[in-house]
């Protein structure tokens, strides 16, 4: 039982989508508001096998990163957020984390590293449909997954229906 959701490495998918019931309940033993994650987020994670970006869709009320993630929070009005968090996971991005992490078991990279990370920014009207091209991806994902558990259903209840039929 604690005040506030601690967000680790744990609580992300194969996808790199964070799965909030999963999150534990702790009580901090500093400022929480320091560490706090918000809507609008990017949590980088800097620590670890993978140094991948998720960017906070939803507001998650008393919820902090754990030490092994970078909080952004976008200032520039020329960058998205989504645009920016869409581009750290960028094949070439993580190439260059790949030749810049420290670490040989844990890799790391440092804020120094991050913040050297050259970042192209298009329009925001191009932005703003990078965007919409990936959250339509992402819906696609979706349904797909969907669609191919409501099929395996359907396989295994006609699977089990013939098998019955065939006792009577």
């Amino acid at each position: 039982q604690g005040t506030h959701l601690l967000i680790q490495s744990k609580n992300f998918d194969s996808f790199h989508h964070l799965q909030p019931k999963g999150l534990i309940s702790f009580s901090p033993d500093r400022k929480p508001e320091t560490y706090s994650v918000h809507k609008g987020d990017i949590l980088f994670q800097a620590r670890g096998m993978e140094h991948f970006s998720y960017y906070l869709k939803k507001d998650l009320k008393d919820t902090i990163a754990a030490g092994s993630f970078y909080v952004i929070s976008v200032k520039n009005k020329n960058l998205l957020p989504e645009y920016l968090s869409w581009w750290i996971n960028q094949p070439k991005t993580q190439s260059y984390f790949q030749s810049q992490s420290q670490g040989s078991l844990m890799s790391f990279i440092t804020k120094r590293t991050f913040s050297r990370l050259e970042v192209h920014i298009p329009p925001l009207s191009v932005q703003k449909k990078v965007v919409k091209i990936i959250a339509l991806a992402e819906h696609e994902q979706f349904l797909l997954d969907r669609l191919s558990s409501l099929r395996s259903r359907l396989i295994k209840s006609v699977c089990l229906k013939a098998i019955q039929e065939q006792e009577k």
